[in-house]
């Protein structure tokens, strides 16, 4: 079996040009996620689409970058939420590390594997909040908090998470470079790369 290592090349002025916008439409992106989240618009099943957001750049991204994106949208998380800063941001990375090893070794980058990678990483993440938040600190009917407002926003995550991942496919297909294509996805597009 053949790893994909990344390598560092020297970048055109036109392929920086494009990276530079896609950070940028990225970090508009995670800015307008997160005021939706704040705004609570939806209720009770107030959607987290930062958890699904950084695993769809993830599956574009290799392992730092992606951890990065993850420690940002973490954080954002937590801000969001009211939790102890940098809490979301540990499950986050690891999953988002993960995913981006996963995605350069062993699997295509497609729905399927989003969805699986985006299931992982909210029952990851509320599942931890449940245990350190709740049941760590034996709060009274934790039960309720957890059939009223902890799945409830799993759900609509999940829900929400393939619009997410078209949004993120569709920025990374029009601002992604020739190089980063030969780096991330193996010179044979057929063998490893994204499935149409």
């Amino acid at each position: 079996m053949r790893y994909n290592i990344s390598r560092r090349d020297e970048l055109s002025r036109t392929e920086k040009k494009y990276r530079a916008i896609k950070w940028g439409v990225l970090a508009f992106t995670l800015l307008f996620f997160y005021v939706l989240m704040r705004a609570g618009i939806f209720g009770v099943w107030q959607p987290v689409l930062l958890i699904p957001l950084c695993a769809a750049v993830s599956m574009y991204e290799d392992e730092l970058v992606s951890c990065i994106y993850a420690l940002f949208c973490g954080y954002m998380i937590d801000i969001a939420s009211g939790y102890v800063f940098g809490f979301s941001a540990v499950w986050l990375m690891a999953v988002c590390v993960g995913s981006s090893l996963l995605v350069r070794n062993l699997i295509r980058v497609n729905l399927f594997n989003f969805c699986a990678i985006t299931i992982i990483a909210v029952f990851t993440e509320f599942s931890m909040d449940y245990l350190f938040n709740v049941v760590i600190w034996n709060i009274p009917k934790g039960e309720v908090i957890l059939l009223v407002s902890i799945i409830p926003t799993a759900i609509a995550t999940i829900v929400l998470s393939p619009a997410v991942y078209y949004l993120v496919r569709f920025i990374e297909s029009r601002l992604r470079t020739d190089s980063e294509e030969i780096l991330y996805y193996g010179d044979d597009a057929g063998e490893q790369g994204e499935e149409e």
